[in-house]
């Protein structure tokens, strides 16, 4: 991870975020901690003048309406026209047919590079169908297929697919793979376990698509965080404003970019939760508050910045 630190570090990305309204705020503020610089305009009047002047395009539809679509679709025809990277979260795509058609249309008219959502979110896309509950995952099934899915859509939309959970997954085709089969195979990789620990860029061959091609890919799978990091809300738009400014800071790997940021959001929520176990209570007071998901959020957004400051030595 330490590589793409770096290299976030030395560029300082300009990060324009057009993202959930409820978040705007810990986004700005994680994308600073990391390095990056945020930009969080809006109005569709300027999208072409604030979007080609930045590195990265982070979109968000958890708060959407009409005019901050019609600002994303600008934005994201500028960014394509000049090749600047775009991650699409898909907060709540399931919820309503306005988001889905807004992402249904984006996705047919722009190449994004990166698509992230739950399982829920990323099935609901994949099928062109509703997610029930709100913004939360409520799909029921197993995590292994979470990386058929991220497969499945990484061919479809030829972008690298990011499903997030207590384990996260991001696959990514890989360009040399096809090779014909019938017969459909089982997806194979070697996770590695740890706080932030990702199986790094293993190379797999999965499900065949409609043709009966077999295609290879670039499958990882990152564990860690807490349970705290549920109980913040935002902690998923968060992230999504780090995978962007970890792939501007590394246009040429953004596989490698966007694994670095998963994995330094599941080690900040791990860090986090030990930083308020071993130092929760203030000893100097009669009075206190035992630190909750307030506290927990702000050290969050404080890990992240000191691990993108060297201050711990990750993988």
């Amino acid at each position: 991870m330490n590589n793409y630190i770096e290299k976030l570090k030395s560029r300082s990305p300009l990060i324009h975020n057009i993202t959930n309204m409820v978040t705007i705020n810990d986004v700005a503020n994680i994308e600073l901690a990391c390095g990056a610089r945020p930009i969080m305009a809006m109005a569709p009047q300027e999208m072409d003048e604030v979007t080609g002047i930045c590195d990265g395009l982070n979109l968000n539809i958890g708060t959407p309406s009409e005019e901050r679509f019609e600002a994303m679709r600008i934005a994201a025809r500028m960014a394509a026209k000049k090749n600047i990277p775009i991650v699409l979260d898909l907060v709540g795509v399931g919820v309503s047919r306005f988001r889905m058609d807004f992402v249904m249309s984006l996705l047919d008219e722009v190449h994004v590079d990166v698509i992230k959502g739950n399982l829920s979110e990323v099935k609901a896309v994949m099928e062109h169908g509703r997610c029930d509950g709100g913004v939360e995952v409520t799909d029921t099934a197993a995590e292994s297929d979470a990386k058929a899915l991220a497969c499945r859509a990484a061919l479809r939309y030829g972008c690298i697919c990011v499903i997030t959970g207590e384990t996260d997954y991001v696959a990514e085709l890989c360009d040399e793979a096809d090779c014909y089969d019938n017969n459909e195979s089982s997806l194979m990789s070697t996770d590695a376990m740890g706080t932030g620990v990702i199986d790094n860029c293993v190379v797999n061959a999965v499900a065949s698509d409609a043709d009966g091609y077999t295609h290879n890919y670039r499958v990882g799978s990152i564990t860690g965080g807490h349970f705290m990091m549920k109980r913040v809300t935002g902690t998923g738009c968060m992230l999504s404003g780090l995978i962007c400014a970890f792939v501007a800071a590394d246009c040429d790997d953004k596989y490698g970019a966007v694994t670095a940021a998963l994995s330094c959001m599941k080690s900040a929520g791990g860090l986090a939760a030990s930083d308020m176990a071993e130092h929760g209570r203030e000893t100097n007071s009669c009075y206190f508050i035992k630190p909750g998901n307030a506290a927990y959020r702000d050290r969050l957004i404080d890990a992240v910045y000191h691990i993108c400051d060297g201050d711990y030595e990750l993988m």
